[in-house]
């Protein structure tokens, strides 16, 4: 409405300043005046352009004075476009978060009706689920019923459990006589493995070797250490050959003389190793940060008057057997006589050290008199004929974890 009433003004002072503009042309044309010279004509006609300046400029003040949207649209219009333009791009903003909002709810939609059907789906596993469950329980009153009438029955077969009890007892008792023989036949085929190994060494030796090579006896077998040492970490790679290699060669070249071998032509040097072996063990020992064991080991069988090729091993020092691990075991019969346990005993220690020696644990002077005792031998060879079972298991326990630069201490123990 207020729009209405500022046209309303405009038109009304329009036509009064119209009429005045009219009135004040009219008289200054009857009174003919005159304007700097100018003739009556081009001064009425400048006198009325000025009414008419005027007559404009008296609108606009009026309309400003009389309206604030007037004035905002006179002076501040620039401004009133920014703020549009601002306005407008909040607006936009806006939309486009309604529409984010509103494909964010028809997500939610769809998630609502995907949830619900899953409802669906639990609520009819769980309709089925009780079904089960009453399926089940008519079961379990079934079988309550039938181990009842197992339970009267049961006194009826105790006789049947008796005789079977008997018949378990039997199978038992020859179960254990056969773990005890195929015990004994372990160890019988340990030494014969060992035996066929140094066996076919020593064909291998004779296969390689000339037919004179059969009237020398055989000095070395594949696989027999000369000589192990230990070896300190922390030398410099130019030093290891001179300070650790070499003098580990000599000692065995030692050896080999004193068992009569020889290279043809040397009277003083009886190895051969292969140089490639030598750089390869200089470089390993060279990259451990911990001690090693060194060894130097008959690569095959060796004649008498006849070099012995060897190679060079290297292990690393680590615990290799913790206190109280098994390393050997066997099943002894308390009813044999002290000849056959002794044996079996020492058959057992062979094993355990030659496991020992698989694991690189160094055995350069030590006895097997040394590792275990006669007394120890004798002590648990009565501690087996007491005990009151036939079938006794013995094993070859570490006294103490046993890292492969320590002695090999062990002992037998007697294991339920």
């Amino acid at each position: 409405m207020f729009g209405l009433e500022i046209i309303a003004a405009v038109v009304i002072f329009g036509g009064l300043l119209a009429l005045l503009g009219d009135r004040v042309g009219m008289k200054v044309g009857k009174k003919r005046l005159s304007m700097f010279g100018l003739r009556p004509k081009y001064t009425s006609m400048i006198i009325t352009v000025l009414t008419g300046f005027f007559i404009a400029g008296l609108t606009l003040l009026i309309l400003t004075l009389m309206s604030d949207y007037v004035r905002k649209a006179l002076f501040e219009l620039k401004t009133i476009e920014q703020n549009l333009q601002v306005t407008t791009k909040k607006v936009q903003t806006l939309t486009d978060q309604i529409q984010l909002k509103e494909q964010e709810y028809r997500d939610l939609t769809l998630r609502n009706d995907e949830l619900h059907r899953n409802l669906q789906i639990v609520v009819k596993q769980r309709k089925q689920v009780e079904r089960q469950l009453e399926s089940t329980q008519e079961q379990y009153q079934h079988a309550a019923v039938t181990l009842q009438e197992v339970k009267s029955n049961l006194s009826s077969t105790k006789e049947e459990l008796e005789l079977a009890q008997n018949r378990m007892a039997n199978l038992t008792k020859i179960n254990n006589d056969l773990k005890d023989q195929m015990s004994n036949l372990t160890l019988q085929e340990a030494r014969l493995n060992q035996q066929i190994q140094n066996l076919e060494g020593w064909l291998k030796s004779l296969e390689d070797q000339n037919r004179n090579y059969l009237d020398k006896p055989i000095i070395f077998y594949v696989g027999e250490i000369l000589v192990a040492k230990v070896v300190n970490p922390g030398i410099h790679a130019d030093r290891i050959y001179a300070e650790a290699i070499e003098p580990l060669l000599k000692e065995a070249n030692e050896v080999a003389l004193k068992r009569g071998a020889q290279i043809p032509g040397k009277s003083n040097y009886a190895l051969r190793v292969a140089p490639k072996r030598l750089a390869e063990v200089t470089t390993q020992v060279a990259g451990l940060s911990v001690k090693s064991i060194v060894r130097v080991v008959v690569e095959k069988n060796s004649v008498s008057s006849e070099p012995v090729t060897v190679t060079l091993e290297v292990y690393p020092d680590q615990v290799v057997f913790a206190a109280g691990e098994a390393i050997a075991n066997a099943t002894l019969s308390s009813n044999s006589n002290e000849s056959e346990l002794r044996d079996q005993l020492l058959s057992l220690l062979i094993l355990a050290n030659n496991k020992a020696i698989e694991k690189g644990i160094i055995t350069e002077g030590q006895n097997l008199r040394n590792v275990v005792s006669i007394s120890e031998i004798a002590a648990t060879i009565k501690a087996i004929r007491e005990q009151k079972s036939t079938n006794v298991n013995v094993s070859v326990a570490a006294t103490q974890d046993i890292r492969r630069i320590d002695q090999f201490k062990i002992k037998f123990e007697i294991r339920k």
